[in-house]
């Protein structure tokens, strides 16, 4: 009598996780928890009653700000380092480069007491931040105009293969990334320069009164 081996059979087993999904983890878990804390909380340091009536909150609250922020350049510096695209992985690590020179400035200013400076790049560290943001609405954008009919990219029904659509899904996600990281970095510069125009008409001012006059009394203009 012949005995029969029975095999098992298991459909759908899913596949260990390669090497760099498992070390995308790393800078991803920490990356997300530090967000949280920049986005729950970021916030209250614009408010300028609090600042002035509950001066400890606002230091207290600064000094997680300034740890979650630098969590988050860290974290985000390692995953641009493992992204596949390597347009995006440049643009990523030099936003993060960025991020950490008005990161430096910032606390820089701060351990000086100088208030205004600080103030100035805690600013900019903040509209700096507002690109993830900002992606959001970028990709929104996108999707809406796609299913618009606007040519701008080719709708996923139209696609014939998965992988045709996963590239198109890419290449609509990297569009955002770009354009988030460029309109938080030129609306902050706008924001600023439209704050400081008051300084400059102070400066403009002061060189006037400084230019040599002409015999009328006027002043020589700068450029001939």
């Amino acid at each position: 009598m012949k005995s029969t081996q029975k095999t098992l059979v298991v459909f759908g087993r899913p596949k260990p996780p390669s090497p760099r999904a498992t070390n995308r983890w790393v800078y991803f878990a920490p990356h997300v928890f530090s967000a949280i804390l920049w986005w729950n909380l970021s916030w209250i340091q614009l408010i300028k009653w609090i600042r002035a009536k509950h001066l400890w909150l606002h230091r207290w609250n600064g000094r997680i700000q300034v740890l979650a922020m630098l969590g988050q350049i860290i974290t985000g510096t390692g995953l641009a380092l493992k992204s596949p695209t390597p347009g995006i992985r440049m643009l990523s690590i030099a936003y993060g480069a960025a991020m950490a020179y008005v990161w430096t400035q910032t606390v820089y200013h701060v351990l000086r007491k100088d208030i205004v400076r600080h103030k100035y790049w805690a600013t900019k560290m903040f509209g700096y931040a507002q690109a993830i943001a900002l992606q959001r609405v970028f990709l929104f954008f996108f999707m809406v105009l796609t299913v618009a009919g606007v040519p701008l990219y080719t709708p996923l029904d139209q696609l014939q293969s998965q992988a045709a659509r996963d590239a198109e899904t890419l290449q609509m996600f990297n569009d955002s990334f770009s354009m988030c990281i460029y309109s938080a970095i030129v609306l902050t510069e706008w924001y600023q320069a439209a704050e400081h125009n008051q300084l400059l008409e102070y400066r403009v001012q002061e060189a006037k009164e400084k230019l040599p006059l002409t015999g009328n009394g006027a002043a020589k203009p700068l450029l001939r």
